[in-house]
């Protein structure tokens, strides 16, 4: 179990870092986020701002000070893990936008097996780290 996870109940933090992993989509006006939030993605552009640790840090910021320290990172660790599978496709993103042009990409092609096959890693690993399958062992 990690530490930071003392928001009393373990599937409401694991709720939002699984809402967090889709967060970074509000600006794709087509994504599931996007498209309950439309006028974002109208207004900024796809894999811009939002697919930028800067916003993952600001977002987080703003629930951990005005909700809980809990659940900020929470939202981190699921709003960073969308950046990091983002990271390895080859369309990539820019983590440091607007700030800098660190802009990272790598193998994998968006929507096909590979990206599903590193999200499912990404997932096990976060999994493992909560301690939910701690009954296991």
């Amino acid at each position: 179990m990690m530490p930071f996870v003392n928001t009393g109940n373990i599937y409401i933090y694991f709720a939002l870092v699984l809402f967090a992993a889709i967060l970074p989509d509000i600006d794709n006006p087509d994504s599931k986020v996007g498209r309950k939030v439309k006028i974002i993605g109208r207004i900024f552009k796809h894999r811009g701002i939002f697919h930028s640790l800067i916003a993952g840090f600001l977002i987080s910021w703003v629930l951990w000070y005005f909700v809980g320290h809990a659940y900020g990172i929470a939202l981190f660790i699921g709003y960073a893990s969308h950046l990091l599978i983002d990271g390895f496709t080859k369309m990539g993103i820019n983590f440091l936008h607007p700030v800098s042009k660190l802009h990272l990409s790598g193998f994998i092609e968006t929507g096909t097996l590979g990206e599903w096959i590193v999200f499912g890693v990404v997932l096990l690993f976060i999994f493992i780290r909560l301690g939910v399958f701690a009954w296991f062992y």
